[in-house]
C-alpha cells in the first residue's frame, strides 16, 4: 500500500477495518465488503465505522462515503457501539483499538512526510 495517505478518508476507513479484522481474527475483505455479510462481519464493520468517526474525528457523512454506506447506517452503527461501551471489558478493548489506530495513522503520516 505504497500510496497510503492517512489524510484520505478511504485510507482511514481501510486502516480501521484492517485493524478491527486483525483484532477479531477476520479477513479485512469481509469487514470492508460492500455486502452486509454475516452478523459477525457486520458488527466488525460497525466497530470500524465507529473508530473512524470517534478516533479519527471524521463526520458521519465522511465515514459513510469512505465505507460506501449511507449516513444513517453509520449513525446506527455508532449508536450500537456506544451501547456496547457500557461493558467495561468492551470499552477497554475499544480504547486500545482507538489508540492503535491513531498511533498507526500518525506513524504513517510521519513516514509520508519524510
Amino acid at each position: 500500500m505504497a500510496d497510503f495517505n492517512p489524510r484520505k478518508d478511504e485510507d482511514r476507513a481501510y486502516l480501521a477495518g484492517a485493524l478491527v479484522a486483525y483484532a477479531l481474527g477476520l479477513k479485512q475483505e469481509d469487514v470492508l465488503s460492500a455486502e452486509r455479510g454475516t452478523p459477525v462481519h457486520a458488527r466488525a464493520r460497525h466497530i470500524a465505522m465507529y473508530l473512524t468517526h470517534a478516533a479519527c474525528g471524521m463526520s458521519l457523512a465522511r465515514v459513510a462515503r469512505a465505507f460506501g454506506r449511507d449516513r444513517s447506517t453509520v449513525s446506527h452503527a455508532c449508536q450500537i457501539i456506544e451501547d456496547y461501551r457500557e461493558d467495561p471489558d468492551f470499552d477497554i478493548w475499544l480504547e486500545q483499538l482507538s489508540a492503535g489506530l491513531l498511533s498507526v495513522a500518525v506513524l504513517r503520516a510521519t513516514e509520508a512526510a519524510n
